[in-house]
């Protein structure tokens, strides 16, 4: 990020502080839910800046933890999960991939091969990282709720769905 974009985006949150609302403190919160036995929601999305789930979602403030990646994937999303969990029980969690996502666009060895090139202090030390490429957002979605399924005290804890986001629709579609 550019020196001028950070100032550009300091300035502007100088601009935002001056009506900004805040919210309770997170122990108030999290005591709160405990007491009524409340499960959160957690929330793994694509980081692409053109797929906000707080809006395509109808989310109120609060309401989900928002966990953003390349892709939406769960591999990386998972140290959250588990961090989130032991804040506050978590109750759902709900991967969703979307059509026309980057991660398509590139295949696994398309991305070995420009990070190699562009960060090849990076590629030496980690030569068999994943970067998560996508071929189908479809069958991907499935796979991402798979691998969270797979550790058993996140299944039996928790419902784990998968969803689908056309890009173009707007549209949800519901895959597991």
């Amino acid at each position: 990020m550019s020196t001028d974009k950070v100032a550009d985006l300091l300035e502007r949150n100088k601009e935002v502080s001056k009506s900004y609302k805040r919210p309770p403190p997170l122990g108030e919160g999290l005591e709160k839910r405990k007491k009524k036995g409340a499960k959160g929601t957690v929330i793994i999305s694509c980081a692409d800046p053109r797929i906000t789930p707080e809006h395509f979602l109808g989310l109120n403030f609060g309401e989900a933890a928002i966990i953003r990646n390349g892709g939406g994937r769960t591999v990386d999303a998972l140290r959250s999960i588990l961090d989130l969990d032991s804040l506050g029980a978590t109750g759902t969690v709900v991967v969703i991939h979307h059509t026309d996502c980057g991660m398509t666009y590139l295949s696994e060895e398309e991305f070995h091969d420009r990070v190699e090139k562009k960060h090849p202090d990076f590629a030496g030390r980690h030569p068999d990282f994943n970067y998560g490429a996508i071929n189908d957002p479809e069958k991907s979605v499935v796979a991402d709720v798979e691998y969270l399924k797979s550790f058993p005290t996140l299944a039996e804890n928790m419902t784990i769905a998968g969803l689908v986001f056309d890009t173009f629709t707007g549209e949800l579609k519901r895959m597991v």
